[in-house]
């Protein structure tokens, strides 16, 4: 009976402490997802299936936030920029999008700059990870320079990483770059790409960055010029060494919500496509069919009113070109602006989207957006989409 007692215990023991998970050992991690310390059973289950897909996976805890980090690369303290080389190949190639580099000493998380005391050697018997050898589309980390401290946005580079809510999709769109205090733009940069902010020489330092990308909602976000270090403590600005990294997660468009088809454009006087209008339909049809209960609203608008001829679609059918048996006919702006919403609600049926989700209407010159006599008066000439439902 005691035998059988003792036996017991040792088999609580042992499970009680199967279920611990080490920390992590000194050195850089490419983290691909978290769980609390409780979950480990969970941590290893998910480490083991990436393993099966081919990553060399582990897990282990960060001991002063009791969090389990699951990772597929890791690197000693020497191997800085390898690692960073690393995410972005796991973030572009690899389905990760949101995967980071974690830096570990004595089993707690640090910051890249903090003193480690330990020469950069490698870890004896410990496996590299498994890489190509020929990396060749990835995004270019800065050139490496010695890092000055503290660190803001007027000595330090800052990243926009910018991808879809929930499914975590690598977006592409543009960040405009505003001085918060004067509401002046100081830049625009393409997404997911380094960018060194001008000084917006006001007393505040702030900025505020604005990133559009087309189908989904303008998300905006702060960060000071000066006291950058300090944004880190948002849950959206991380330091990575030689470079900030501030994140973007863009909700879908809303029910009322209106973008313009700036990437759509008409041959003169014609309902009928240029062939560069394709990338942009191509979103809005992905728009559609990510979301099948969306009903969207195609608007066509005109610079300014009067008659003249309009060219219409041919039986072939070609809506991105002009073509021997195009049509041609008399008729006023707000005809034109109807007919051009019309090719686009056609071309997306003709894709596959049901005729019923896609209304029409043309406004011709009612709605200008700039003055008639203003440089900028051709913006006036546009298509819009408006989420209906």
């Amino acid at each position: 009976m005691l035998f059988l007692t003792l036996s017991a215990l040792a088999f609580v023991g042992f499970n009680a402490q199967a279920q611990k998970a080490l920390p992590l050992e000194n050195g850089y991690y490419v983290v691909v997802s978290t769980y609390k310390d409780s979950q480990v059973k969970e941590a290893k289950a998910y480490s083991e299936k990436l393993n099966k897909k081919g990553f060399q996976s582990g897990y282990g805890l960060e001991e002063s936030k009791h969090f389990l980090y699951i990772y597929v690369a890791s690197f000693n303290y020497g191997q800085f920029h390898q690692s960073l080389e690393r995410m972005q190949t796991v973030r572009t190639k690899e389905n990760f999008p949101t995967a980071w580099v974690l830096k570990i000493k004595d089993g707690k998380e640090i910051k890249e700059g903090d003193p480690v005391d330990e020469p950069p050697v490698e870890v004896a018997k410990k496996e590299e990870p498994k890489e190509p050898l020929i990396v060749t589309e990835y995004i270019p980390n800065p050139i490496p320079k010695p890092v000055t401290k503290p660190q803001h946005l007027g000595n330090t580079p800052v990243f926009f990483s910018v991808i879809q809510k929930n499914s975590k999709k690598v977006l592409e769109g543009s960040v405009k770059v505003v001085d918060t205090e004067s509401n002046r733009v100081l830049g625009t940069v393409k997404t997911n790409a380094y960018f060194n902010i001008p000084d917006p020489r006001s007393k505040s330092g702030d900025i505020t960055l604005v990133a559009s990308v087309f189908g989904f909602e303008d998300v905006t976000q702060h960060m000071n010029y000066k006291e950058t270090e300090r944004d880190t403590l948002k849950d959206d600005v991380t330091l990575f060494g030689n470079f900030f990294m501030l994140a973007f997660e863009m909700p879908r468009m809303n029910s009322g919500t209106k973008a313009t088809l700036s990437g759509v454009s008409f041959f003169n006087d014609a309902a009928i496509m240029t062939p560069a209008s394709r990338t942009q339909l191509d979103n809005v049809l992905d728009m559609l069919n990510e979301n099948p209960q969306m009903r969207i609203r195609i608007e066509g608008h005109t610079n300014g009113g009067g008659r003249g001829p309009i060219i219409r679609m041919g039986l072939s059918k070609n809506y991105f070109a002009l073509t021997r048996d195009q049509q041609t006919e008399k008729g006023s702006s707000k005809e034109l602006s109807q007919a051009r919403a019309e090719i686009i609600k056609s071309w997306l049926v003709d894709q596959g989207i049901a005729n019923s989700r896609v209304e029409t209407l043309g406004w011709g010159g009612d709605k200008p957006i700039y003055d008639s006599k203003s440089n900028l008066a051709r913006k006036n000439s546009r298509v819009e989409l408006v989420v209906v439902d």
